[in-house]
Parts: C-alpha cells; sequence; structure tokens
C-alpha cells in the first residue's frame, strides 16, 4: 500500500510543477507589455545610437500576421505543405515481451505493446510577424511554436520484412537502427505547419545581437490571443491544485495507514 501511496505523492509532485510552471506563463504575460513594432525600432535606432548597434534588448509582446522570411515559403517534409515552419514526429509503435515474478515466485511472460519516438526535426528559419505599423524577424525555438496547424496524423502498419533499415514519407527518411526493427506493428506520422497569413502572439525578447531587430529566441508564438492563452494558463493551475491537492493526501494516508497496520 506504501507503493501507491508513493505514487500518488509522485503525481502530486507533477501538480506541483504544472502549477509552478502556469504562474510563470501568467506572470510573463500580465507583465510584458505588448509593443509596435514600429516603437521597437525608434527604440533601437535610439539605443544605437547611444551605445552602437548589438546592445538593444527588449522583452515584449507583439501581435500581427504571420509572413515569409528571407529565404521565403517552406515546404514541409512529410505533407509537402508549403509553410512558415514545420515540425514532424516519428513514433514507432511495437511489442515487447517481458517476463515478470507473480506473487507465487513463477515467472510468466506476456507482450506489451509500446511505443518510442525515433525521428522529431523542426525547421529554423526565420519568418516575420507584421502588425500595422511594420515587420519584425521571429527565428524559432524549440518549444516555442505552439497550437499550430496539424496537417498530418498518419498510422502506417508495418508490413515489410523486420530487415527493413530505413523509413521514407514524403522527403523525409531515416535509418533504423537495427534495435528499432524487431516487433514493429507501425508508425505514426504526425506534421504542423504555421502557413502564411495566420493571426500571432509572439512574447520574448527583441534584440539586435545579429545585425537586424528580431526575436532570436521567442519564449512563445501561438496563433492563439493572449486573453484565450491566459485563460488556458488559469485552468492548468486550477486543476493542477486540485489534483496536487488530492493526490497528496490519499498519498499520505495510504502510507500512514501502511506504517500503523
Amino acid at each position: 500500500m506504501w507503493i501507491v501511496g508513493l505514487v500518488g505523492l509522485g503525481i502530486a509532485a507533477f501538480c506541483g510543477y504544472v502549477v509552478v510552471k502556469a504562474r510563470k506563463r501568467q506572470h510573463q504575460m500580465i507583465t510584458t507589455e505588448t509593443m509596435a513594432v514600429q516603437d521597437l525600432h525608434a527604440l533601437r535606432d535610439a539605443a544605437a545610437e547611444a551605445a552602437g548597434p548589438g546592445f538593444f534588448r527588449q522583452k515584449c509582446e507583439v501581435v500581427g500576421v504571420s509572413g515569409n522570411g528571407p529565404d521565403g515559403p517552406l515546404t514541409s517534409e512529410l505533407s509537402s505543405t508549403e509553410c512558415l515552419w514545420h515540425r514532424h514526429v516519428v513514433t514507432r509503435k511495437y511489442w515487447e515481451t517481458e517476463r515478470r515474478r507473480d506473487s507465487g515466485g513463477t515467472y510468466r511472460t506476456r507482450r506489451v505493446e509500446k511505443t518510442e519516438r525515433v525521428a522529431e526535426r523542426e525547421s529554423d528559419q526565420p519568418f516575420t510577424v507584421t502588425d500595422s505599423t511594420g515587420s519584425i524577424l521571429v527565428h524559432p525555438a524549440d518549444g516555442a511554436l505552439q497550437d499550430m496547424r496539424q496537417v498530418l496524423d498518419r498510422f502506417e502498419p508495418h508490413t515489410g520484412s523486420t530487415e527493413r533499415t530505413e523509413l521514407s514519407f514524403g522527403s523525409f527518411s531515416f535509418k533504423l537502427p537495427s534495435s528499432r526493427r524487431d516487433g514493429t506493428i507501425g508508425y505514426r506520422y504526425e506534421e504542423w505547419v504555421l502557413p502564411a497569413g495566420r493571426e500571432l502572439y509572439v512574447l520574448g525578447e527583441v534584440n539586435d545581437e545579429r545585425g537586424e531587430l528580431a526575436f532570436t529566441a521567442p519564449d512563445l508564438v501561438s496563433t492563439k490571443d493572449e486573453e484565450t492563452l491566459l485563460g488556458e494558463a488559469r485552468r492548468r493551475e486550477r486543476f493542477g491544485l486540485i489534483g496536487g491537492g488530492v493526490a497528496a493526501l490519499v498519498g499520505i494516508v495510504l502510507i500512514v495507514i501502511d506504517v500503523l497496520s
């Protein structure tokens, strides 16, 4: 019983992490000023005149429309969708044989269905966000782009030989390690893109360290507006508090009962 209690405390700890993260995101959005691109350029020019180029830093939010960066539109690797940014994940579904000892001390084997991520890629070419006063570059950062459009979610059963050494889908290809061939059920292909012309909310630091004004490592880029994002963060905080409190209480009670019994 104490093991179940420890699991409950582990769940409570995870809920606490969710609460802290949700509160941090709310604080970032509430305390960061939404600025016009024109004003950011003016501030950068003033900073460059006073201290030289490359020293400007400004934490802010920009709300505008997504557009092409210097390299023009991209083509996603799995679905060949024209876009400004793309990300894909390939997951392997497979059988694994587990050997466990039952309560009587006898070892038994069983087949368990599992999944593992075998490939993941996110484009890193910059795009622009444009408001009524001008445009600014946004360089993608790992995990920063959220709520993007999913254009592919397909499961392909594995029908070939276990000697298959490579996956290919669209322009994507991946060499399979020998440890990832046996027992394969199939592969799930998922892809997300950011099309041009989408409303964007960008949160992070604007700087000119690369010689041009840009978000070089944004904290958040979303197709949802700030009010919606704040509402979601508050709900995560609330659910985390409730779930964490219940899990902690149950865990403590079970551990105490086990100790006293």
